[in-house]
């Protein structure tokens, strides 16, 4: 069966089973008590952040709601100040029922037949500054370039965006220094004219940087909820004239504004800090408004369960701006790093209510942990059915836990759902019902750089028909002690698959006899690998091979096991300390004991390249002439290699000039 037939049997099964309730009625999103069809966050005995939307005790805030969960639909959420005026262009739009860009052609092209067929872009790159590269894919055919879905941005992103909306959001941006008011600048367009964006450079030490650009991120996640909101209020208004008028319904296609299930965003980021902090950004638009009378519901209890808890000491708050960590550490892991926590927001009138089912929420914030736990709990992924624009937050922070977490939550986006709960049929776009939402789908990732994982990502899984733009920088390298002998050894290899393989035997047969045959570098001798499989592979090898004495920690070491392999290190019991990358990123344990630092791949992290060569200076009498540094690397380790010693330079490294 083709792509095709498989989705239109999943839809029909879908169909049948709805037309065999025996009640069928249309979708209340806006019901304020969960019922039968709302499995995923069912109450339990234990109150969870995911789990419910009431608490024991009745609150003022509470009760407010309840004064606008009398409407029939989302519909009537939207604001009374959004004209239908603003929202002419919307069918047409890229959301719209009747989108532009879904032509047979583009179809054809973004999800060619074939198992090994390939979706092709046109690729240009510009110059957006100063070391700065933009990246433009446009979707193409054999024929060219396909001019249908060739997107251009808005000139003035306010023309874009809801007045009540871009009026405080201008107001802080002017007060931003200049080169955050060029980073929303440049951002804004792009997000708005729907394309897939990448930004591969922000700073994860830079908390001004992460704010401006969440601000702008949040800006453009509101105004199309409110805009997706306002065009479903008009269409409600249309029936119900006609109906009470008897004059002639709105076609069926024209009232077409809604998916399978409410939740139309999704924000992922690692940790509850992180989900913290996109939160507070989002609700800064609905408070920040000027005469704004917009309550934000359970708001004691998001700050509560997404901070420390009371009277917990963080030790990285405390110590930033002292120089005892360095100051991305601190900006990544201050306050709550729990990965597994979900959550809803749901829009309304005037109240902004947190802690949401589900199925009743706008927008989720969740980490990729939290929606797998979630998925699999429940046995599906339906309220993940009707995403159209997701967000990825610190995706370089997610290589370093379980990248597979956020892979199996792009196996579950936008997959026909298996129960139809109160879904409305006639109102559900028909890009939904075609099976077409992952073609419209705006994906925004954001990271501090770049890895093969993440380009995989952006490469495979984005696939929004209107394109997708990625920013870039060229990189100047990071600072070194002056003195220090660095030395970048290639090994050879052709196949990205056998890359693995071929830099273990290099390694094992070549590399490390070499190390033991100098008495230089045999002891007192760092040893860092990035990746936890090699370090498995690395650490078996060398108890049964090395003949060296050696201690090993990684991320999954007790503190124990790490007190003593430093001790052991530091006094000259063991000759080799073998450490991974990711111990390193969660610990930043200063080791001491180090003459010689010996890469078995270049960081990710370039600032871990130049912290370990500060390390051997701990001990006063060290001169740099007494360091030694190897780094081991092939072609495709071109992206960490650039971060280390420059751009122009890991070309030539790579090309062996």
């Amino acid at each position: 069966m083709t792509e095709a037939s498989i989705t239109t049997a999943k839809l029909l099964a879908l169909l049948n089973v709805d037309a065999a309730r025996p009640r069928k009625r249309l979708r209340q999103i806006e019901e304020t008590e969960t019922t039968s069809v709302i499995k995923l966050n069912r109450k339990r005995s234990e109150v969870t952040v995911e789990e419910t939307i009431t608490t024991t005790e009745t609150t003022v805030e509470e009760e407010v709601i309840d004064d606008d969960e009398n409407e029939d639909n989302e519909g009537g959420n939207a604001p009374n100040d959004i004209e239908v005026g603003d929202l002419e262009n919307w069918s047409r739009s890229h959301f719209g029922n009747k989108s532009s860009l879904l032509t047979n052609r583009t179809l054809e092209a973004i999800a060619p037949p074939g198992e090994h067929s390939r979706v092709r872009w046109k690729v240009d790159e510009k110059s957006s500054g100063p070391g700065r590269t933009t990246v433009l894919s446009t979707l193409e055919d054999r024929e060219g370039v396909i001019q249908d879905a060739v997107v251009t941005p808005p000139v003035e992103p306010s023309a874009e965006i809801l007045n009540k909306l871009w009026e405080p959001f201008h107001t802080r941006s002017e007060k931003l220094p200049e080169h955050l008011q060029k980073l929303q600048g440049v951002l804004l367009p792009e997000l708005l004219s729907c394309r897939d964006v990448h930004h591969s450079y922000i700073s994860a030490s830079d908390g001004e940087e992460q704010s401006a650009l969440r601000d702008a991120v949040t800006l453009h996640l509101v105004n199309h909820v409110w805009k997706r909101q306002a065009i479903i209020a008009s269409n409600n208004a249309r029936q119900a004239q006609a109906s009470k008028t008897g004059s002639d319904p709105p076609s069926p296609d024209s009232i077409q504004d809604q998916g399978f299930t409410r939740p139309s965003t999704l924000v992922i980021v690692p940790f509850r800090n992180s989900a913290l902090r996109w939160i507070t950004s989002y609700m800064s638009h609905f408070t920040g408004q000027s005469n704004s009378k917009t309550e934000v519901a359970n708001r004691e209890r998001f700050i509560s369960e997404f901070s420390l808890p009371e009277g917990t000491v963080d030790k990285l708050a405390e110590a930033e701006g002292m120089g005892i960590y360095p100051p991305d550490h601190v900006h990544t892991f201050k306050g709550n790093i729990d990965d597994n926590f979900r959550a809803g927001i749901r829009v309304m009138k005037k109240v902004l209510k947190l802690f949401e089912t589900f199925y009743g929420s706008d927008l989720i914030v969740a980490s990729p942990l939290g929606l797998r736990l979630a998925i699999e709990r429940e046995g599906n992924s339906d309220f993940l059915s009707s995403i159209e624009i997701l967000v990825i937050d610190q995706a370089d922070v997610m290589t370093m836990q379980n990248w597979t977490h956020l892979q199996f939550v792009f196996e579950h986006l936008n997959n026909l759902p298996r129960d139809p709960r109160d879904t409305d049929f006639s109102r559900v776009k028909s890009w939904f019902l075609d099976g077409h939402a992952r073609h419209l789908r705006q994906n925004i990732l954001i990271s501090s750089y770049e890895t093969p994982q993440i380009r995989a990502l952006f490469n495979d899984n984005f696939r929004n028909i209107a394109g997708k733009v990625r920013f870039e920088r060229r990189w100047s390298g990071v600072d070194i002690p002056e003195g220090i002998k660095q030395n970048f050894v290639k090994f050879e290899c052709t196949n990205g698959r056998d890359e693995a393989d071929a830099r273990f035997e290099y390694f094992t047969k070549e590399f490390f006899p070499s190390l033991k045959k100098s008495a230089v570098l045999s002891a007192n001798t760092l040893l860092f690998i990035p990746s936890y499989f090699d370090f498995i592979r690395v650490r078996n090898w060398m108890k049964q091979n090395a003949s060296v004495s050696v201690a090993f920690i990684s991320e999954e070491s007790s503190k124990s096991e790490i007190d003593r392999a430093r001790a052991q290190f530091m006094k000259g019991q063991k000759a080799f300390l073998v450490i991974t990358e990711r111990f390193h990123f969660f610990r930043r344990y200063r080791i001491k004991g180090i003459l010689n630092v010996i890469f078995y791949g270049p960081p990710d992290h370039a600032n871990f390249y130049s912290e370990l060569l500060t390390y051997p200076f701990f001990k006063k009498d060290v001169e740099p002439s007494e360091v030694t540094c190897k780094v081991l690397f092939s072609k495709y380790d071109a992206m960490a290699l650039e971060r280390l010693v420059g751009t122009k330079e890991a070309a030539a490294l790579i090309r062996g000039s």
